[in-house]
Parts: C-alpha cells; structure tokens; sequence
C-alpha cells in the first residue's frame, strides 16, 4: 500500500470479485476515502 502511494497518480479498489469500490487520485483514496469499506482496508479494519 504505501508503494502505491508513492508511485501511482491513480488507484482503484477492488472487492474479491472484481466489484470497484473506489478509484481516484492516489492521496485522496489514502488521505480521505470516499467509502468506508476503502478505509477499513486501508487501515487494517477489515475482514
């Protein structure tokens, strides 16, 4: 994760079946995601 953020202007969100979640700009998906379940998984709060 935090390889994407230093090297992607864009980055998509994927569920495991193939469902996006959420793409956009690289800082604002990690710095102010739009969906929660794209927070949880950046901050380990998920599953």
């Amino acid at each position: 994760m935090q390889q994407a953020a230093r090297i992607s202007d864009k980055t998509a969100v994927f569920l495991t079946g193939g469902e996006l979640v959420e793409f956009d700009d690289t800082n604002k998906i990690f710095e102010n995601p739009e969906h929660d379940r794209v927070e949880d998984y950046i901050t380990g709060k998920f599953g």
